[in-house]
C-alpha cells in the first residue's frame, strides 16, 4: 500500500477506530472513506497526516486490509501513542527509536505490580482486542466507583507509570458499561506522540487538526488548535468537548477539512 503522494506543513491527526476506520465497514461508509482518501491525497502537498490510535500495528494492518484502504498516512502512532512509525514515500514503515528510548525498561514489571495491588480490592480484566504491545497494557474495569477509579490512578502513579481511563465505546468492539484502563509509560500517549512529532518536524500546533470519537481522544483534541469530536462519537466525548461535527466518520472529517480549504484558499493545484 502506498503513502499519500506528497507532504505539506499542516498536521492532521486522526484517531483510527470509529474515526478514520468505521468498524461496520458498510458499503456507504467505505465509499465515504474512499472520498476522504482522495481528498487527503489531492491536498497532500499542504497536509501531513497521522493516525494516533490505541490499536497495535498488527491490528491496524488487519483493519486496513478489511476496509481495502489505498493509502497510509505519513506517520502512525500505534498502541496508544507508545510506538511511532514514519511511513516512507514507498509505503515502508520505519519505527522511530528516539521516541520509545525515553521509556523505562522495566515498564511491564511495574504494570504487573500495579495489577497485583489492585487485585486485592477490585477487579480489572485484561483486553485482547487491541493486539499486543510491550509499551501498552490494557484492561477493562466494570464498575462505577469514582473511589476505585482514583485508586487505579494513584496506584499507577505510585509505580511511576501513566494510566489512561475512559468510557468504552461498544461500536469499537468494547463491552458496554465498562471503562478502558490503559497503562502506558510516562511520556507516552496520544498527546505525547503529537507533541513529539510537532517538535521534531516543526509543525505549528495551533494550526494542526485532530479528530476523535471517545474520551481517550480528548487530550489530543484539546492539544491542537482545531480538535473535533465526530458526530458518531460517544456521548461522554461530545458532552466534554465543545467542537462536534454534524457528520459521522469520514463525512464529519470532510465537513471540517472542506471548510478549512475554503477559508484558507487552498488549491489542489498549488
Amino acid at each position: 500500500m502506498k503513502r499519500f503522494t506528497k507532504e505539506g506543513r499542516t498536521l492532521i491527526c486522526f484517531d483510527f477506530d470509529e474515526t478514520y476506520f468505521p468498524h461496520a465497514c458498510s458499503v456507504d461508509q467505505l465509499i465515504r472513506l474512499r472520498q476522504l482518501e482522495d481528498f487527503l491525497d489531492m491536498y497532500s502537498h499542504r497536509l501531513s497526516t497521522m493516525w494516533v490510535t490505541g490499536s497495535s500495528l498488527e491490528t491496524i494492518m488487519e483493519k486496513v486490509k478489511r476496509a481495502e484502504m489505498r493509502y497510509f498516512p505519513h506517520r502512525i502512532a500505534a498502541s496508544l501513542g507508545t510506538e511511532l512509525y514514519q511511513v516512507t514515500a514507498s509505503g515502508q514503515l520505519e519505527l522511530d527509536p528516539g521516541y520509545s528510548s525515553r521509556f523505562p525498561d522495566d515498564f511491564s514489571d511495574r504494570v504487573t505490580q500495579v495489577v497485583d495491588r489492585l487485585g486485592r480490592t477490585l477487579t480489572i480484566e485484561p483486553q485482547t482486542n487491541l493486539g499486543t504491545s510491550g509499551w501498552m497494557h490494557n484492561y477493562y474495569y466494570f464498575g462505577e466507583s469514582e473511589d476505585e477509579l482514583e485508586h487505579i490512578r494513584s496506584s499507577a502513579g505510585d509505580f511511576g507509570i501513566a494510566v489512561n481511563i475512559s468510557r468504552c465505546n461498544p461500536l469499537a468492539g468494547d463491552p458496554a458499561d465498562a471503562y478502558d484502563i490503559d497503562f502506558i509509560p510516562r511520556g507516552a500517549g496520544k498527546v505525547a506522540a503529537v507533541d513529539y512529532v510537532c517538535d521534531r518536524y516543526t509543525f505549528q500546533t495551533e494550526h494542526a487538526y485532530a479528530f476523535g470519537d471517545s474520551g481517550n481522544d480528548l487530550g489530543m483534541l484539546r492539544y491542537v488548535g482545531n480538535g473535533y469530536v465526530l458526530g458518531n462519537g460517544t456521548e461522554e466525548a461530545k458532552r466534554e468537548h465543545g467542537r462536534v461535527t454534524e457528520g459521522m466518520y469520514a463525512d464529519g472529517i470532510l465537513e471540517v477539512l472542506h471548510r478549512a480549504v475554503e477559508q484558507t484558499g487552498l488549491s489542489a493545484r498549488d
